[in-house]
């Protein structure tokens, strides 16, 4: 497998990655929207605006959420293409499955792609307190953690969608497996701070 082959192939993984990042921010934010405007019937928010966030506000969410995205995976997606290719070329086959092996290291690239090119922190510090401190860049433990577990969802597909591709598997697996990223990455978002934005007041 060639080296503009196997670049052509995480490029259109990551195309795909984004699809299911997008799909998993409609599916996150539509749902927030219903349980607390249409279910609990949130007071503060008239049911016209809670229509209008789900019609135009969702998907817009949803764009930038990709294009983060993209700004963030570009890199770690380049650095695994090039590992693939070259592991490829010195042991086969196998070779494809070596992102696996490059996962500490990928994480890493996520991080600081996450870090320095998106507007990880905004906060200027308003109503914070005496005690405020800026944000500051840089790698520890917890944001490793958090890299790599956003990172691993990211290689596997990455490699189920090249053996995919390399088996000429049906297309009903592709969007199971994309089904199932969404689902991986609603399920991160959940388990994050992000689930924390519907007691944002102007959100």
């Amino acid at each position: 497998m060639g080296a503009k082959e196997v670049g052509v192939i995480y490029l259109k993984s990551l195309g795909w990655i984004l699809v299911a990042i997008a799909s998993a921010v409609t599916i996150h934010l539509s749902l927030e929207v219903l349980i607390i405007d249409f279910i609990h019937e949130n007071p503060n928010r008239p049911k016209s605006n809670a229509a209008l966030m789900l019609v135009v506000t969702t998907p817009i969410f949803a764009v930038i959420s990709s294009v983060l995205a993209a700004l963030v995976l570009a890199l770690p997606q380049s650095f695994e293409a090039f590992w693939t290719w070259l592991m490829a070329r010195q042991v086969g086959v196998r070779g494809q499955f070596s992102p696996v092996f490059a996962l500490p290291f990928t994480a890493v690239v996520t991080w600081y792609c996450y870090d320095y090119l998106t507007p990880s922190n905004m906060n200027l510090g308003i109503n914070e307190g005496a005690d405020w401190v800026p944000y500051e860049h840089g790698l520890t433990l917890s944001r490793y953690a958090a890299a790599l577990a956003c990172q691993a969802p990211v290689t596997l597909f990455n490699i189920g969608y090249l053996e995919a591709r390399t088996r000429k598997a049906p297309k009903r697996c592709l969007v199971l497996m994309v089904l199932g990223l969404a689902v991986v990455i609603e399920l991160i978002v959940r388990l994050s701070p992000l689930s924390n934005l519907s007691e944002i007041g102007a959100w």
